[in-house]
């Protein structure tokens, strides 16, 4: 089913349409908010946020613009953004978990803490890309879509897709170094 037929289906509030969605992206959601609230929430945490991504999308169809992506790219935003308000809102309640985590396993807590601010300097420095450089790292690195099928959801040639990823790549590469936070980047 292509996006712009899926949209339709959730306008007209069809099931089918919210079955597929739950059947074709769960897996992707619990990516996207795993990888946010592993560390301090539960696996319920994690249903719960991604409950809340399914219902936001069939509340709210008109949101998706395909103009501005695809479909899953749409469900990625949204999960990484309930993700992110779930996360802060477990942190505040935390803290006794943190000061436990800190007396058990400092070397763990550290590279928790480094693996963390890693992460956010990538997506930083990932969203100081332009388009269409930005959207094609984010489909090439985080959906794991192949060059060829990027090209085509984007109209351009493949080879440019290709140099665009390596360009970036690059881009990508010398702002990380340069902040020195990652240094053994090859």
């Amino acid at each position: 089913m292509n996006d712009e037929v899926l949209i339709q289906k959730l306008l007209n509030e069809e099931q089918e349409a919210f079955s597929y969605i739950i059947d074709t992206y769960s897996k992707l959601l619990w990516v996207v908010v795993g990888g946010i609230l592993g560390k301090v929430g539960t696996p319920q945490d994690i249903e719960e946020c991604i409950s809340d991504v399914f219902v936001q999308v069939w509340r709210n169809p008109n949101a998706f613009n395909h103009q501005k992506g695809s479909f899953k790219t749409f469900l990625a935003v949204i999960a990484k953004s309930k993700a992110l308000d779930t996360y802060r809102k477990l942190s505040k309640s935390k803290i006794v978990e943190l000061d436990e985590a800190i007396r058990s396993t400092d070397d763990d807590l550290l590279d928790y803490i480094v693996d963390k601010e890693m992460c956010q300097e990538l997506f930083v420095a990932i969203e100081s890309l332009t388009e269409p450089n930005k959207e094609i790292v984010m489909r090439r690195y985080f959906f794991e879509e192949k060059p060829a099928y990027i090209a085509k959801v984007i109209s351009l040639p493949v080879k440019e897709v290709e140099n665009r990823l390596y360009q970036s790549k690059l881009k990508l590469r010398k702002q990380l170094v340069g902040n020195g936070g990652f240094e053994h980047v090859q």
